[in-house]
């Protein structure tokens, strides 16, 4: 007579809770040098079109936040306070232009830090020279910035670009080498070409939309990595304009 077939046996890891191994890979890559990246919020541009004439300035590269973009920017400030109490964030590195300022200043005053006005990861530049205001000058809007802080790419460096992957190139290099100068967990406050690059500088591969979120880790041996979600909107009322946004 043949042997009676046995049952099989039972997998173990079918037993874990389904949030196992997330836990494991965020325990596992939690570091100093943690890198968080999101975008500016919504712009006033994209919804009014008469938004020059009302600015009181003529910088059309540079909009302001709309009112979408000002919500946004408090419900990612207050997401990172929740991040910051559990894994301190040691700086705010933001593109010099106003949308992406005025989005790190509630972050700022939430996490008690000044923000580090970096050049080399402003918007693309087709526009040229770009109209972006210089440190001294966006400090007397916005206290937070901090006007002692020593750019790795100043204004009179930069050049004109034609495409994204140029901005992106730039982006990426500028980010590692505050990455490599700077101590401790960093927020960058990027565009979409910007933060697509630093984005690929640290594990990622894709545009981010409006005040979204993601994080990056690196581990011995395995480089850099995202942790959790890619561009997370879960801390947004308007998820699906932050979406739309990731182009």
């Amino acid at each position: 007579q043949g042997s009676r077939p046995t049952a099989p046996r039972p997998l173990l890891i079918a037993c874990r809770p389904r949030h196992f191994s997330r836990a494991l890979t965020h325990a596992m890559l939690s570091t100093e040098d943690d890198v968080y990246l999101t975008r500016h919020g919504a712009r006033i541009d994209k919804e009014d079109s008469g938004w020059l004439a009302k600015a009181g300035h003529r910088r059309a590269d540079d909009p302001h936040l709309s009112a979408g973009g000002e919500l946004g920017a408090r419900e990612l400030a207050a997401k990172l306070l929740e991040v910051h109490g559990e894994e301190p964030i040691a700086h705010i590195v933001c593109s010099p232009f106003l949308r992406c300022v005025q989005t790190a200043q509630p972050v700022a005053e939430a996490l008690g830090l000044p923000i580090k006005v970096e050049p080399g990861i402003c918007e693309i530049l087709t526009t040229f020279p770009p109209g972006f205001l210089d440190t001294p000058e966006l400090a007397e809007d916005c206290p937070s910035v901090d006007g002692s802080y020593e750019p790795v790419v100043r204004r009179e460096q930069l050049r004109q670009e034609q495409g994204d992957g140029e901005a992106a190139r730039r982006a990426a290099s500028a980010a590692s080498a505050v990455r490599g100068q700077l101590q401790g967990r960093i927020l960058f406050v990027g565009h979409g070409a910007s933060c697509l690059g630093i984005a690929e500088a640290f594990g990622g591969d894709d545009y981010i939309g409006y005040t979204s979120l993601t994080r990056f880790s690196r581990s011995a041996g395995l480089g850099w990595a995202v942790v959790g979600a890619f561009g997370d909107v879960s801390h947004l009322s308007d998820q699906l304009t932050a979406k739309r946004s990731a182009f």
